[in-house]
């Protein structure tokens, strides 16, 4: 057993890849699904009947910055903006808690917040857009291995941290699926 005295700088954990967590996840959505991205493009019913988006269109979608926002839909923060009043479906990706298990491993919980403008709801196939990005995202990422990120689950059993519940207000409602991974280190 190690005391503390033992333990070096080096020993512990920085979690360096933490502010590149929202990044990485972001990325292997871009690489691992495709009707999530047609649902955050196309404002219309139909939009789970479009076309698949090429990379760039793809790309164009994720908020780096710009002076504009509402051209984006995709973001690596969470909380909507109140003052937003354009119709549209976003979907924020961004680390909520981190919990050190001990000095050298830890995990966190990542929030998947979806926002949907009231008016665009409801899809020609009879599901709510919310509710089928939202699966989209459990999907795709729930026991995905990611590169800096580690495996992601959702899963209560293994952290209450796990759920799935509405959020929002008119003329944003959504949901916030929070995931988890296990062993930053």
């Amino acid at each position: 057993m190690i005391t503390q005295t033992q333990r070096t700088q080096d020993s512990y954990n920085k979690f360096e890849q933490f502010p590149n967590t929202s990044y990485n996840l972001i990325k292997y959505l871009m690489y691992n699904e495709e009707e999530a991205w047609k649902l955050l493009k196309h404002n219309d019913a139909d939009a789970w009947n479009k076309p698949n988006l090429t990379m760039q269109e793809k790309v164009d979608l994720v908020y780096a910055g710009q002076p504009d926002e509402t051209l984006y839909r995709v973001f690596n923060s969470v909380g909507q903006d109140n003052s937003w009043t354009k119709e549209a479906c976003i979907l924020r990706i961004a680390p909520v808690t981190l919990l050190p298990t001990n000095y050298v491993f830890g995990y966190m919980s990542i929030a998947f917040e979806v926002y949907c403008h009231y008016k665009m709801v409801s899809l020609s196939n009879y599901t709510s857009r919310i509710d089928s990005l939202t699966q989209r995202i459990i999907e795709t990422f729930n026991g995905a291995d990611i590169e800096n990120v580690g495996r992601v689950f959702f899963d209560y059993k293994a952290s209450a941290l796990a759920k799935s519940m509405v959020m929002g207000s008119i003329p944003f409602k959504g949901r916030v699926t929070i995931m988890c991974n296990y062993d930053l280190g």
